[in-house]
């Protein structure tokens, strides 16, 4: 009988112990530093940080891109993108397009006439233009049937795109994860 209240108050402490090392570093997680927070920003979407501010749980970060002036949200503990506005848009000037005598097979040139103050949500590029990126980097051949995107709560989303490149005897696979909101290719992982 003495050794099952053993086997039990070892038992009791026990789970104790792990209780504790499981909800402690919940309770004492720190917040990200500023500094710390604007890099892995950095890291994600490669431009110029305007401004950075804390509230409680988050961090609000003003970036210019290529593409215009965003407001990235990411979570102050963990650093996950929590969500990405576009405030400013970039005026790209459009080039002049030598004229030739026929203009059959040309598409018109659409000027955007929204508004490059208005808020706008960023969207995610489309599965071909994915596609088109993965290939281009590679110099190979890829189809929508071998590309998935994905969404992960927390993460930004992304699409992986299975690509073929063709070389005599030695052809090769590689998947290739492309970032949904820049466009970015994040990574190659090569195919034993």
């Amino acid at each position: 009988m003495k050794n099952k209240k053993w086997i039990w108050s070892i038992g009791g402490i026990l789970l104790v112990f792990c209780l504790g090392l499981w909800i402690a570093p919940s309770i004492s997680a720190k917040d990200l530093t500023e500094q710390e927070a604007n890099s892995m920003v950095l890291e994600k979407y490669p431009g110029d940080i305007i401004k950075t501010t804390k509230t409680e749980s988050e961090y609000q970060i003003e970036m210019k891109l290529e593409t215009g002036v965003y407001v990235i949200k990411i979570n102050a503990k963990s650093g996950d993108v929590l969500s990405l506005v576009q405030t400013e848009k970039v005026e790209i000037p459009v080039q002049e397009i030598p004229q030739q005598s026929s203009n059959e097979g040309k598409e018109p040139i659409i000027e955007d006439k929204t508004s490059a103050n208005e808020p706008t949500e960023v969207s995610v590029i489309t599965i071909q233009e994915a596609i088109d990126i993965a290939t281009k980097h590679l110099k190979g051949t890829a189809d929508s049937d071998d590309t998935e995107f994905h969404q992960i709560p927390g993460q930004t989303p992304y699409y992986l795109v299975e690509v073929e490149i063709e070389n005599g005897d030695d052809d090769r696979e590689a998947t290739v994860q492309v970032d949904a909101y820049t466009g970015e290719v994040k990574s190659v992982n090569w195919d034993d």
